[in-house]
């Protein structure tokens, strides 16, 4: 079975080729590398600023699409793994979306104010921690509802969000 072919540009955006198939790769290094080396947990930034930065670039979701190493992974094993349950409809809608993006966030600035002071070891680790955490709700949300349920309100497709609706009114002005 062939797979549709996307166009490479949208809205005369240049649009990268999908690599979701093996991106997956990206999440099990990162997180096996930073276990054994806490440092390396500090490249779990690029993981939260890559999203941001495409869609300040005018390229909206671009990166969940496309590239994104933890929506890879999560819909690698929930599509083995999976009971199918029905999403409650609350998870999807902005309410919830918003909060849990408060909460992650908050807690993610907290975190920082906290474990920055106490080294690059401390503030790996803790980055780490935060990121296996969601992965976990990520890879539990998909065994529970579809594979990829967690995309539908992740903190980070929900700020890319933001940020297209912003760029969009932006170009609109």
């Amino acid at each position: 079975m062939s797979r549709k072919k996307r166009p490479l540009s949208v809205e005369g955006k240049k649009w990268v080729p999908s690599i979701q198939d093996w991106s997956w790769i990206i999440t099990i290094a990162w997180m096996a590398v930073a276990n054994v080396w806490k440092p390396f947990g500090l490249f779990g930034f690029v993981c939260m600023l890559t999203p941001i930065i495409t869609a300040a670039s005018g390229r909206g979701k671009m990166h969940c699409s496309r590239v994104c190493p933890r929506g890879s992974f999560i819909g690698k094993i929930g599509s083995h793994i999976n009971i199918g349950l029905k999403k409650p409809g609350f998870m999807t809608s902005k309410n919830f979306r918003f909060a849990l993006w408060a909460i992650m966030m908050g807690s993610f600035a907290v975190m920082l104010v906290i474990f920055i002071p106490r080294g690059l070891y401390a503030t790996g680790n803790a980055v780490l921690v935060f990121m296996e955490i969601a992965t976990a709700f990520a890879v539990l949300s998909g065994i529970l509802f579809t594979p990829r349920a967690w995309c539908t309100y992740c903190p980070m497709g929900f700020t890319t969000e933001r940020i297209r609706g912003l760029t969009r009114k932006r170009q609109r002005d």
